[in-house]
């Protein structure tokens, strides 16, 4: 766990018969991932998901650091525009 610095938002909240609780602003448009202790403790930490299909270029380091630099060099202005690539869209992609 990188920060242990916590504060109270609530002194005590009971689940309602559906095991929810209200917590508040705090968490209020965030998505978490829940995890509990053998204490029963339960911490709720902050997460981005994204689309499976996109799931591959989180795992590629290479591909990423690319898709990085050239997003970098498109708001430097270095970018280039080629012209659509729609006549494209629809060609078969051998995977071999």
């Amino acid at each position: 766990m990188p920060n242990t610095n916590f504060r109270t938002i609530k002194e005590a909240i009971r689940t309602d018969e559906r095991g929810r609780i209200t917590i508040g602003t705090e968490a209020k448009g965030k998505t978490y991932q829940v995890l509990v202790n053998d204490l029963g403790q339960i911490l709720l930490e902050p997460v981005i998901t994204i689309p499976e299909r996109e799931r591959w270029l989180f795992e590629n380091p290479e591909a990423l650091a690319s898709v990085k630099q050239g997003l970098k060099e498109s708001a430097e202005g270095k970018g280039k525009y080629l012209g659509s690539f729609a006549q494209y869209a629809d060609l078969e992609i051998d995977d071999e």
